[in-house]
């Protein structure tokens, strides 16, 4: 029979780590990380300028980026992906690279990892390829490169199905907060490139804490061959 003591230290050790919750979703709203909050009233794809915080949870950092409705081509994760390029500006002016970034409270010292899913696609008028995007956290930067197969062969067939590949990584955050950006580098003007959805962001367990649960599995391990004698 497990003692009470054993129950306790299981309860304490083994619940952090099952309720590991996105940061973002906890900050900003079930959904954040995944770009499915309330505000996209369109049919297809609405674009954001630089400056806007229309995306519950994200700023748009730099040019502009495209918030992309599943009836276009299928989400990650829930209805809504983004296009790291934006649709032309309104003067007409080609797209540049885009990007968003989103602010979440950090413990100086502590590990953190960002998991996010990624995916694009190649048509006539959108021939870049690898897909590239670099990702900075906390004054951090990482570069990504995915290489699409998908063909995208025309307004006239969608939704596109898309494959999305998951990719992450760590950093250690230097204070109190930490922004997390995203920014494209394919530049091919009005082009798709490379598409972002459910991003993910979880504190890393720290060592000790590690430990601790292998400890606490352990002692049930233990307790449950004593009590099968």
């Amino acid at each position: 029979m497990i003692s009470k003591f054993t129950f306790f230290l299981c309860t304490a050790i083994c619940l952090p780590a099952a309720q590991a919750a996105n940061i973002i979703d906890s900050i900003y709203g079930i959904g954040a990380g995944s770009f499915e909050l309330p505000g996209h009233s369109g049919p297809t794809f609405e674009t954001y300028q630089a400056g806007s915080m229309a995306i519950g949870g994200w700023t748009v950092n730099t040019v502009n980026i495209d918030w992309v409705k599943d009836s276009v081509w299928n989400a990650s994760d829930g209805h809504y992906s983004i296009d790291m390029n934006g649709t032309n500006l309104p003067n007409g002016t080609p797209s540049s690279p885009g990007g968003l970034q989103t602010v979440i409270p950090t413990t100086l010292g502590s590990t953190y990892r960002v998991t996010f899913d990624v995916a694009g696609f190649v048509s006539a008028g959108n021939t870049s390829n690898p897909k590239t995007m670099d990702v900075t956290a906390d004054g951090t930067t990482q570069s990504f490169s995915l290489t699409t197969s998908n063909i995208y062969p025309g307004a006239l067939v969608v939704p596109l199905a898309l494959n999305w590949t998951t990719m992450s990584f760590e950093f250690t955050a230097s204070g109190p907060s930490s922004v997390v950006s995203f920014l494209s580098t394919v530049s091919n003007g009005d082009g798709s490139a490379m598409l972002l959805d459910n991003v993910v962001i979880e504190a890393v367990p720290e060592p000790a804490s590690l430990a601790l649960l292998a400890g606490g599995a352990l002692v049930l391990t233990l307790r449950r061959r004593r009590a099968g004698h």
